[in-house]
């Protein structure tokens, strides 16, 4: 590929778990070659840590009161990025023009103008001595934007290497559920409501765990219709006229009272409802849908919205590309575009108010 780059992207999620590094070989336009993925996992410690940081910011103000501890979280979360990013680079012996650096959402608030994610990527320059890309978000709510999703770009291009006949719609599912529809002439995106936070935060607070493997929980559960109908009706996210949204928009109190098995039955078949329902509100047309994202394994969930849609449902692992690394090749992705000064979002993608570049660039070497 001429004018080609190899990019390493780094993604830490809404699930807080721990980093997904992915090395891909692109023009930033139409090639694609994906060359490695790799994982690391956050120790325990740090992992509970980061969350009951995150668990105390509501705004900016927050951080402000409590930056020490900001700082001392994000010198170490870069720290961690700079490991796995040695070892993915070592293991494959290649050079590497791009770091695309994500960093770990603290909060996420563009109605107010910021979204604020830690991680030091002057820092993360220096020790690597690799151009790192970074606030890919700020300059798209600079410009009336909410900056996010931004992976439909990218969402986009794995659409014509998949080439089916239908127009494709991609549902990630991670803290946040959000989709990217993708015809010949049209791409358009949204967050519509929770993907795992519900269930996640259900059980990190009753269980001190951390997720429903495989939906199994869910499965043994019962569903509270009554008590979803009534919630549903109230709280119905789809009516915000919303491009994005912040994990802790979503809460789970109205399942309190409930056997805990049948708590988290009810949580999955509602952010299956929520999920179901806003993209029918949304897309009218024919297409086809592929699932990634962490909760395409959550068995019980990926069946209720089956049945809500009466759709069938691809998982993006059966064409080839790994659904646990697609937000990490799409920020390396992303870092390529902005190097070369293309476009990141759309108005039909975040609400920006004109296609938008984005990212800043550092070199600290």
């Amino acid at each position: 590929m001429d004018n080609s780059f190899k990019a390493l992207g780094l993604m830490s999620g809404t699930s807080m778990d721990g980093i997904d590094a992915s090395i891909i070989h692109s023009d930033g336009l139409d090639n694609l070659e994906i060359i490695d993925n790799q994982y690391f996992k956050y120790p325990k410690k740090f992992k509970d840590d980061l969350s009951a940081f995150i668990d105390i910011i509501y705004d900016q103000r927050d951080i402000n009161k409590n930056i020490k501890l900001f700082r001392s979280l994000e010198r170490k979360i870069t720290f961690y990025h700079s490991e796995i990013s040695e070892k993915i680079i070592k293991k494959n012996n290649t050079d590497i023009q791009l770091i695309g650096f994500h960093g770990q959402t603290v909060i996420h608030k563009p109605q107010h103008g910021y979204s604020i994610q830690m991680g030091d990527a002057d820092l993360l320059s220096q020790i690597l001595r690799k151009k790192v890309v970074n606030k890919f978000r700020d300059n798209d709510i600079k410009n009336g934007g909410e900056g996010a999703p931004l992976t439909p770009i990218y969402h986009k291009l794995l659409s014509k290497k998949i080439n089916l006949k239908k127009p494709i719609l991609f549902l990630n599912i991670g803290g946040v559920a959000n989709f990217t529809y993708c015809n010949q002439n049209k791409l358009y995106a949204k967050d519509i409501g929770p993907g795992n936070v519900l269930i996640d935060e259900y059980l990190k607070k009753v269980k001190g765990t951390y997720y429903d493997e495989d939906g199994i929980i869910a499965s043994h559960g019962k569903i509270n219709r009554n008590i979803i109908n009534h919630f549903y009706e109230h709280e119905f996210y789809g009516i915000k006229k919303k491009r994005s949204y912040d994990r802790k928009e979503f809460d789970f109190s109205f399942v309190r009272g409930l056997e805990f098995e049948d708590a988290v039955s009810t949580l999955t078949y509602f952010t299956a409802l929520t999920i179901s329902k806003n993209i029918r509100n949304n897309i009218t047309n024919d297409f086809e849908l592929i699932l990634c994202g962490g909760g395409r394994k959550n068995l019980t969930l990926v069946n209720h919205i089956k049945d809500l849609l009466d759709q069938k449902i691809y998982i993006i692992d059966e064409f080839g590309f790994d659904g646990d690394f697609i937000e990490s090749q799409a920020f390396a992705y992303l870092s390529i575009r902005s190097y070369i000064n293309q476009p990141l979002s759309y108005p039909d993608t975040t609400n920006v108010k004109h296609p938008c570049n984005g990212g800043l660039i550092r070199k600290n070497y």
